[in-house]
């Protein structure tokens, strides 16, 4: 089963253009290596929101901010953004499969 984890923070005041060229530049680490399927960023005015996809994407995630290789670009990114927030997906709809069909109806 896929998992799907969400990080919100704000974005420092004034740093919205750097963040974005930061972002540009990709994630600082490989998807498939960290047990990822996805990982997508919401950029807003004020926020910021980063999604992981992936089986235990929320226990990946803790093993991804505890490694030491990254440390450089978790510092470079608190200098862009403050009080980051976990959020949990606690409701998701996916679109209804359509029934078989065996030829036109009459």
């Amino acid at each position: 089963m896929t998992d799907q984890i969400g990080i919100v923070a704000e974005i420092r005041p004034g740093q919205r253009a750097a963040l974005e060229a930061l972002l540009r530049e990709g994630p600082p680490f490989d998807l498939a290596a960290e047990g990822f399927e996805h990982h997508g960023v919401y950029l807003g005015d004020r926020d910021v929101v980063f999604l992981f996809d992936g089986p235990s994407a929320r226990t990946q995630l803790q093993r991804l901010a505890a490694t030491r290789s990254l440390l450089g670009a978790f510092v470079k990114m608190s200098s862009l953004v403050s009080a980051p927030r976990i959020l949990e997906q606690t409701f998701s709809w996916d679109r209804r499969a359509e029934p078989a069909s065996s030829g036109p109806s009459r």
